[in-house]
């Protein structure tokens, strides 16, 4: 599932439990970082939760690979996606 938000502190996040991305209009300024912001999440819910807390208990946010996988696929499918949704 997949909910819009007018505020947040992120850009966006995706809720294990819940099964939720959620995605946060005022920390976007194109529609391209909406896109970039939705495979991110969506990465995550490909993702293996108990995986990923291991990682960001072990090594921080920043220097999770899981968090980095979803970054580098995001930003490889964003033009792609953006040119499929609108071209």
């Amino acid at each position: 599932m997949l909910e819009w938000y007018s505020k947040g502190e992120d850009c966006g996040d995706y809720d294990f439990e819940d099964n939720i991305i959620s995605v946060y209009k005022n920390q976007h300024n194109s529609v391209l970082e909406i896109i970039h912001t939705i495979i991110h999440e969506w990465c995550h819910y490909k993702q293996s939760t108990k995986k990923y807390y291991q990682y960001d208990s072990e090594l921080g946010y920043l220097k999770n690979p899981l968090e980095i996988q979803a970054d580098e696929i995001a930003d490889k499918l964003k033009l792609k996606c953006r040119k499929d949704l609108f071209y």
